[in-house]
């Protein structure tokens, strides 16, 4: 697996496992909020967030992990940047995949100067907790229970 800067062609395979991942408990994850997620990122400027990175295998996109500014959540102007829409194709789970995609976005945050990083999960708080992350909160999201998480990279 080689880790790059994702192509903006990969972003439709990319929406459909995040809709996939997230359709059941947050409906309104569709295909156009995570189009205008990814917007930002196709168009950037090199220097700026939001920060893409895409797992590959085989010549295809296998996993991505994004940085960002804000997350979607309310009332956390005080948390940035955020690791954000950290997913695996759905066949590959379980193989490493996610914590490699999970380090390389931290490193980066590390070479860009950003002393702490946050991000939420609604399903997988254990997995952050063996991987370093601290739990700084837990609150109900678009009537979803979840947990704000932080760690330095």
């Amino acid at each position: 697996r080689v880790l790059f800067r994702s192509h903006p062609s990969t972003i439709t395979k990319i929406i459909s496992w995040q809709i996939e991942h997230y359709t059941a408990d947050f409906p309104s994850f569709d295909h156009d909020d995570w189009s205008a997620f990814y917007a930002p990122w196709v168009e950037r400027k090199e220097a700026q967030l939001p920060i893409m990175l895409g797992a590959m295998s085989n010549g295809e996109i296998v996993g991505a992990v994004a940085i960002v500014d804000r997350d979607d959540l309310e009332d956390v102007d005080e948390y940035s940047p955020w690791i954000a829409a950290l997913i695996v194709d759905p066949e590959l789970r379980g193989q490493g995949t996610g914590s490699l995609l999970l380090s390389a976005a931290l490193e980066r945050c590390r070479r860009e100067g950003i002393d702490r990083v946050y991000l939420w999960t609604h399903d997988q708080s254990d997995w952050y907790l063996r991987m370093g992350w601290a739990e700084e909160r837990r609150q109900i999201f678009r009537g979803v229970d979840i947990t704000i998480f932080s760690r330095r990279p």
